[in-house]
Parts: structure tokens; sequence; C-alpha cells
């Protein structure tokens, strides 16, 4: 995928991002840190090659609450929005919330990859009706 190239940035349009590579996975979250960071029952994030992703603007708009001793999520100082993850184990690697992505353009993970992760941490009265594979 030479022509590899996505857009982003948060609700308010302080901190832009560019990817120029494929998504390695994506997968929807139900832990609950991510569900009450992100105020939904749960969060899609794409993991690219850190490589492959840069911030074209608002960098210093960033604030950064660090969710665990090795997780450090990126949210924007004006509006709030929750952009990126930093896991320490994975300094190679950037997890982006996949609804800051603009226009909704696919991250280009291989499909085999979507997934629903943290399952026994999902609140208790939503039923996933897809056939995706679920991990405890």
């Amino acid at each position: 995928m030479a022509d590899f190239k996505i857009t982003g940035g948060c609700l308010c349009g302080a901190v832009r991002y560019t990817i120029t590579q494929p998504a390695i996975e994506t997968h929807h979250c139900h832990c609950g840190i991510c569900r009450k960071l992100h105020g939904a029952i749960f969060v899609t994030l794409s993991i690219f090659p850190r490589s492959g992703f840069k911030y074209d603007q608002g960098e210093n708009n960033l604030g950064t609450y660090n969710s665990s001793a090795q997780l450090h999520r990126h949210f924007c100082k004006t509006c709030g929005c929750q952009l990126t993850i930093d896991v320490d184990p994975a300094p190679d690697k950037i997890a982006v919330a996949t609804g800051t992505i603009d226009h909704g353009a696919d991250p280009g993970h291989p499909r085999e990859t979507l997934r629903h992760a943290y399952v026994n941490s999902k609140v208790p009265w939503y039923e996933i009706g897809d056939h995706l594979p679920q991990e405890p």
C-alpha cells in the first residue's frame, strides 16, 4: 500500500495528524478505563506503526493522562477529544481512537484482526450482536 494516507484529528480541529501506513489491527475495547474516558460503552482503537504516524498541528495542545503505569493517553486540551494511546511495552506502535479518523476512512487493518477485547468488562445490558471474535 504505497499510497496509503489517512488524516484525522480532534473535534475542534486544534490537533491534526496524518497516517501513512495501514493499521496492524483494530479492536473494540470494552475495558472500564476506555468506557469512562470516551464516555461510551466501548471504543474502537486502531493500532498503527509509529513510523507511519505524525502530528501535523497542535502537538503542543495535547494533554496526557496516564491511565496506568504503562498507558499514556493523549487528548486535545481544548475540546477534550481522546486521540491516541502510547503503550510502553510497544514503543514502535501507537493506538489511535478510530473515530477521530476523517470521513470514516478505512484504517487498513487486516480484516481478521477486528475483534472485541475485554468483553468480561463490558456493560451487562449491552449484547454484542456481531460475529467478531471476543476476547475476555
